[in-house]
């Protein structure tokens, strides 16, 4: 799972800022896939930014509970059939996040449980950039483990549209994924909510396919995000991905375009 790491560091900060009214900053992850895909939104002003400053030395923890149409990262939908449901608990102190969370597939046997640390390097008017490392096991038909080294920087000094770079280094594969990412400005909903159009382009280098560097796939879609009161907010994204040279490569997978969307719940103590 290449980006979903830092996809989802991300969105723990945009979730607490939204609950005092809307920080948004840059995963999958999804992922890599998915909800972690992603995981996560870069787009706020500078008063919203302020508005975190407000209570940041505080320990705080966010309880998640969601669920993916399809398990898709790194371009690749990891599952044969049907969706996955996750449940994520993370803890935030200051420039801090520590998260556990547990995944499991709705058709078939796959779990996979994953634990993560990251840290918000620095935050200025523009800028922003995040570290982490990421602790993997997956149960199955197979066992796997990784341990994956994640890092990102967004670009917020154009009014419209947010910047982001993603990058990933595997252990176990020796491999580096990375993603381009642009996230246009937000649409308010109902005087509360807010929906972001996003688009990412991601490279593989011998990451999820140890003989291919190149592009991997093109991803856009949606993210929305609705407070339903000040701890409580629930999201959502709808996401298509475009199959490019490292999937249709793969032999693993089946090169196709996919449409996938996801929806969970937060509450935020």
């Amino acid at each position: 799972m290449p980006y979903q790491y830092v996809k989802r560091a991300e969105s723990i900060k945009a979730k607490s800022a939204l609950l005092s009214k809307v920080l948004i900053i840059l995963v999958c992850l999804s992922s890599s896939g998915g909800l972690q895909a992603s995981t996560e939104i870069l787009n706020n002003t500078g008063e919203e930014k302020e508005s975190l400053l407000v209570g940041e030395n505080h320990l705080s923890v966010q309880v998640e509970f969601g669920g993916e149409t399809q398990y898709i990262t790194e371009g690749r939908d990891q599952l044969d059939d049907g969706g996955i449901i996750w449940g994520e608990m993370v803890m935030e102190y200051a420039s801090i996040h520590l998260y556990s969370s547990l995944g499991q597939a709705s058709r078939q046997n796959y779990r996979e449980w994953q634990l993560g640390i990251s840290y918000d390097v620095f935050e200025t008017e523009t800028f922003d950039g995040i570290i982490g490392l990421q602790f993997v096991e997956i149960y199955g038909d197979e066992r796997e483990s990784d341990a994956e080294f994640a890092s990102a920087v967004a670009y917020r000094g154009i009014g419209w549209v947010t910047v982001s770079i993603d990058h990933t280094y595997s252990l176990q594969s020796n491999g580096h994924f990375i993603e381009l990412s642009l996230h246009g400005k937000s649409v308010e909903l109902a005087g509360k909510g807010l929906v972001t159009p996003y688009v990412s382009q991601a490279f593989d280098f011998q990451f999820a396919n140890e003989e291919y560097n190149g592009a991997n796939h093109v991803q856009f879609g949606i993210e929305a995000r609705y407070p339903l009161s000040q701890k409580l907010s629930l999201s959502g994204h709808m996401s298509h991905v475009i199959p490019q040279g490292g999937i249709k490569r793969d032999v693993s997978f089946e090169a196709k375009q996919q449409t996938f969307a996801g929806v969970s719940i937060s509450l935020q103590f």
